[in-house]
């Protein structure tokens, strides 16, 4: 039951590793490298609490991923694009002191 829990939760993250960093090879790359070895590094674990809690981190990762990561592309004139995703978080920020809005 566990390793079903643990496997989700890996190919979720590369779902989400995918959409997120879409079109940046690095990115992808790294982020591939980093979910590959910290599976990697525990994938001997047997006690059911640290598993548990190991999931929790994982799951929180990819909350944290999909709502605040957001990719900018320079366009001419030194412009950058964002890619809001559907799962950005956006916030109402105050403007800089001295800046009208």
């Amino acid at each position: 039951m566990m390793r079903s829990k643990v496997m989700k939760c890996f190919k979720t993250l590369h779902r989400t590793r995918l959409e997120v960093f879409d079109g940046d090879s690095l990115a992808l790359a790294e982020a591939r490298k980093r979910i590959n070895s910290e599976f990697s590094q525990n994938k001997n674990e047997t006690d059911p609490d640290k598993i548990a809690d190991m999931l929790k981190v994982a799951e929180d990762v990819n909350k944290l991923l999909r709502e605040t990561v957001v990719q900018g592309v320079v366009k001419e004139d030194n412009k950058i694009e964002l890619k809001i995703t559907k799962d950005t978080i956006l916030l109402d920020t105050p403007p800089f002191p001295g800046t009208k809005r």
